[in-house]
């Protein structure tokens, strides 16, 4: 059946070709204008501004960074803002359910090994229009509660390395900033997408706005829900797959019977919604003012958060949002504010109310090669579930009332000298903690040299901690809690801790870009990465508690840092190469990953006695010091490769590949079981392949046919989820 559905895509690509080859050449080609042809010198003129908080030509940028735009984004046929980062260098992209992906910088995932599900990448800071995107719970980025979807990013920009020093806390291994769409021309813009896929994959998007003199308005709605490739669930403790689970078996050996509450929609991967209002401003470059505002819903299932049965969890989502941005004369501020309700997993006392506030005021000086440009920050996330727990029997996943602050003031200055040839960048920020009750130092030193016109060098060392987590600072929470004797009762639980060192981490990174050719550009980046402070939650020494008439023994589980270093060298290399209507763009990274002072166990040296962690006294977290080992559950090589054909100006044609090296995913269970199988995923070495054919019939109008992973490889790509196999969608969109 896939044989056939493959086969007939292709002959139809191959008659579309022809049909249109023949027809596009009896006509006037000066008319069809919708695909430029885009020459090396307007490529290398793309313009970022997350770098350095100013609008820079990406060449001169003293970062690693990337930038995709939206015709990057069309002309590869991607499903979703998480899928389009597969065109960008330095970044790993794995799917775990239909529409869901684990999306890392770099790498430094499934750190430290054997760890829970935490969800994606808590170290990478993403951002929506420079409004923090970070969910404090755990850490980390809830994708789909994103309230945009494809339709309104005007441009994706990536900044890879330690990025504090201008962005805050939680931009540890780099920057995900997206960029909204405003209404370029004056009149009316209205714009609308829809594309339908294998897998009842709908994906629909709409944008309607008018744009005045000096006032812009627009309102977008966007709808997507995709269903996902199986119904089965893996089960960890029985290390099996059930195809129709009617229970569940917890690795605390606790039968879970209510799974039509955990799982209401076993086929369902993503349904989501969500709707924003954008007002612009700008009396002229120095006068802009910019009002955003919306909300959505979303219903996913993904490896988000640890159930202690399954890796899948349903997580629904409801939130709305705010934003405030004003530049007047040299002085920047931004004021956000995001409110809503999650359910990490659909049972109870799993769901919690959220705030969180975010403002910043900065200003820019410049005099002649040298700016200075101060700023002031404060964040703020209220987190709170005692409304949906037992607070009496701690059923909750914090059982509190958290709150996670920081204030931060920076200064940025920047100088350049010899005919600006030189430039040197230097950043400093300290931010001061509520938990742990310190101050952090955040630094970036940056220097570029400008050998020739199309030739820089660049070198960076900087430094950024990541703030604590709700989790770690306020829960307090029962696991398990049974009888052992007459009047004497045993309880395993968590513990918080408010004196947590926060993870840091620091660089060293060379660059260079550069124009080899006519036609050909290469940028090249070597880093060097060292990270520590890592936690997890370990067994502590068990105390004695007098409840009323009864002896209750403590066990506690308490977040605590752990010895470990993570060092990480590595090396990205990005090509260009234009040719007539050809653009070829391949990337790949090579990085080594290797974890210090680890050892395999979860407990303290005075912990009591387990059958499963053996003598505390010689296996506890410290008996892995002076150790050293590469890291398996992060691939050493991953990249990808873009090939765009323009065959006519109304027929573009579209080749992009992406590819990881194997990997070795370990979870906690690992450390329970201990048997070398449970908790263990090997993950094969994959090459995604996708096509996609758009054509212009009239202005404004595209007709979309993508075929995504076109080899069929319908491995799974991240510990036990689902496979994902050949796919073939296809779309409208009109844009007037």
């Amino acid at each position: 059946m896939y044989k056939c559905l493959v086969y007939k895509f292709i002959l139809a690509f191959v008659l579309v070709l022809l049909t249109v080859e023949s027809g596009f050449c009896q006509e006037d080609t000066a008319k069809a204008i919708s695909y430029d042809d885009l020459s090396l010198k307007d490529l290398l003129n793309v313009k970022i501004s997350s770098v350095s908080k100013k609008t820079e030509l990406l060449f001169d940028a003293p970062l690693s960074a990337s930038v995709i735009t939206r015709e990057d984004i069309r002309k590869a046929g991607s499903t979703s803002i998480m899928e389009a980062l597969r065109l960008v260098p330095g970044l790993i992209v794995r799917e775990q359910t239909n529409g869901t992906y684990d999306i890392h910088l770099r790498g430094m995932d499934n750190v430290p090994p054997n760890s829970i599900f935490d969800g994606n990448a808590t170290t990478t800071l993403v951002m929506l229009d420079n409004r923090p995107i970070y969910n404090y719970l755990k850490g980390g980025t809830f994708w789909e509660t994103l309230p945009i979807d494809l339709n309104d990013v005007e441009k994706i920009e990536i900044v890879r390395g330690p990025s504090a020093a201008l962005y805050g806390p939680n931009a540890v291994s780099g920057v995900i900033n997206i960029i909204t769409r405003k209404p370029e021309k004056q009149g009316l813009y209205l714009l609308a997408n829809a594309r339908q896929g294998s897998h009842q994959t709908y994906i629909n998007n709409a944008s309607l706005g008018y744009k005045f003199e000096k006032w812009s308005i627009l309102a977008s709605g966007n709808y997507q829900y995709r269903n996902r490739v199986q119904t089965s669930y893996f089960e960890i403790i029985r290390n099996r797959w059930i195809e129709d689970p009617s229970y569940l078996i917890s690795i605390l050996g606790d039968t879970v019977t209510n799974i039509s509450e955990m799982y209401p929609k076993q086929e369902l991967a993503i349904e989501e919604y969500g709707g924003n209002v954008f007002i612009n401003y700008e009396s002229s470059e120095r006068t802009k003012l910019n009002l955003t505002a919306g909300s959505q819903h979303s219903m996913v299932q993904t490896v988000s958060t640890d159930n202690g049965n399954t890796p899948l969890t349903t997580v629904v989502s409801d939130s709305k949002y705010a934003d405030l941005k004003l530049n007047v004369y040299g002085f920047a501020a931004q004021a956000s504010y995001n409110t809503g309700t999650q359910i990490k997993n659909l049972t109870p006392g799993n769901k919690y109310d959220f705030q969180t506030l975010d403002a910043n005021l900065e200003y820019n000086y410049t005099k002649g090669q040298f700016s200075l440009k101060p700023q002031l920050s404060y964040r703020s996330a209220l987190y709170d579930d005692t409304k949906y727990s037992d607070i009496i029997n701690k059923t909750g996943i914090f059982n509190a009332r958290g709150k996670i602050t920081t204030q931060s003031a920076s200064v940025k200055a920047e100088y350049k000298v010899l005919n600006e040839k030189l430039r040197l960048v230097t950043g400093l920020a300290a931010s001061k903690f509520n938990y742990p009750d310190s101050t952090y130092l955040s630094y970036q030193f940056a220097a570029t040299y400008k050998a020739g016109k199309k030739q820089l060098l660049r070198a960076v060392f900087s430094q950024a901690p990541r703030s604590s987590t709700i989790y770690d600072a306020y829960s307090d929470q029962t696991i398990a809690y049974f009888q052992t004797g007459v009047k004497r009762f045993y309880k395993i639980g968590v513990e918080h801790n408010k004196n947590l060192k926060l993870l840091v981490a620091d660089m060293l990174e060379l660059g260079y870009r550069g124009k080899i050719a006519s036609n050909l550009s290469i940028d090249i980046e070597i880093f060097k990465i060292k990270s520590k402070n890592y936690n997890s939650l370990v067994v502590n020494r068990e105390y004695m508690q007098l409840v009323n008439e009864d002896t209750l023994t403590m066990l506690p589980y308490t977040p605590t840092n752990l010895p470990m270093t993570l060092r990480q060298l590595g090396i990205t290399v990005s090509l260009q190469y234009n040719f007539s209507k050809v653009q070829v763009r391949p990337f790949a990274t090579l990085q080594q990953s290797k974890v210090k002072n680890y050892a395999p166990f979860l407990n303290m040296p005075d912990a009591p006695a387990t059958a499963i962690q053996g003598s505390p006294e010689l296996n506890n977290i410290f008996s892995g010091i002076d150790t050293e080992f590469k890291t398996k559950g992060t691939p050493t090589t991953f990249g990808g490769l873009d090939i765009n054909y323009l065959i006519h100006p109304k027929l573009n044609c579209n080749l992009n590949t992406y590819y990881y090296s194997k990997q070795t995913y370990s979870h906690v269970s690992n450390i329970i079981f201990n048997d070398g199988i449970r908790g263990i995923d090997h993950i094969n070495a994959k090459l995604i392949v996708n096509a996609n054919l758009t054509y212009e019939p009239v202005k404004g109008v595209h007709i979309s046919c993508t075929a995504k992973n076109i080899l069929n490889d319908d491995s799974r790509e991240f510990f036990r989820a689902d496979n994902v196999p050949f796919m073939l969608l296809a779309g409208l969109n009109y844009e007037f």
